[in-house]
């Protein structure tokens, strides 16, 4: 099984810190600058996609979010298109784009 998901990026720090019904206002105003914040990088990211639903990416994601997001030009709310695949019990990580 495979997905394909568009989302504003998150980190996961900043996930713990906004209420759920908030999630989706703050991804889209989420700044470059603070998703590169050394706290922010070692939390992990999500993304949160138009209809509300949130996903915690898996770990090895990370460094490819990192490099999305230090090459985009857009301030706050980065849309990323994150493709996963199934890999026994666990969503993988497979590809990481910006969505200009």
């Amino acid at each position: 099984m495979s997905e394909t998901l568009d989302g504003y990026v998150i980190d996961v720090g900043c996930i713990r810190k906004n209420s759920r019904d908030e999630l989706l206002e703050k991804a889209r105003t989420h700044t470059r600058e603070c998703a590169l914040m050394g706290h922010c990088i070692e939390s992990g990211y999500g993304i949160v996609t138009e209809d509300d639903r949130l996903t915690v990416l898996d770990s090895e994601a990370t460094p490819e979010v990192v490099d999305e997001v230090e090459a985009s030009d857009t301030e706050s709310g980065i849309l990323l298109r994150v493709q996963r695949e199934r890999n026994d019990e666990a969503m993988e990580t497979t590809d990481v784009r910006e969505v200009t």
